[in-house]
């Protein structure tokens, strides 16, 4: 995979200046990787289009897995005005909050538990992509590097 190469993804996202000058273990403490997740390396990819409102579902921030959040944590909100706002004033596709998706290398473990492949990370915002939106890869940040 090659920088500027275009991906289609879905999944969790977050904004780029929270991983933005992490190392590979930080980024897996941040996002709630289990350790050494991140140890082959991992593609960042920037969104190249927004999500519609109906295409992403509320995440909350990283310390909680979603195998953690109780389904109903978004009762009594109007989760429509909340995705409006959001839209509108946080989520962009340029500058330093803009929408990336990290993809590890190593790929998620049938054979082991949620709770020890994703532990509680640092508590940095995510949203759950449902539909598949175009991303562009802007870094392959390997073992030993940090993303920049």
């Amino acid at each position: 995979m090659h920088p500027n190469t275009y991906l289609q993804v879905r999944g969790y996202i977050t904004q780029e200046r929270y991983l933005k000058y992490k190392s590979l273990p930080q980024m897996e403490s941040l996002l709630g990787f289990q350790q050494g997740r991140l140890k082959e390396g991992a593609i960042v990819a920037v969104l190249d289009q927004m999500p519609a409102k109906s295409g992403f579902e509320l995440a909350g921030y990283s310390q909680m897995a979603e195998h953690k959040i109780p389904k109903d944590f978004t009762k009594g909100l109007d989760t429509n005005k909340l995705k409006e706002i959001l839209i509108k004033e946080v989520f962009t596709l340029t500058g330093e909050k803009r929408l990336v998706k990290v993809l590890p290398f190593s790929k998620h473990k049938v054979n082991l538990s949620n709770d020890l492949q994703y532990p509680p990370g640092q508590g940095i915002p995510q949203w759950k992509l449902s539909d598949t939106l175009f991303a562009r890869v802007v870094a392959v940040v390997k073992p030993g590097q940090v993303y920049f």
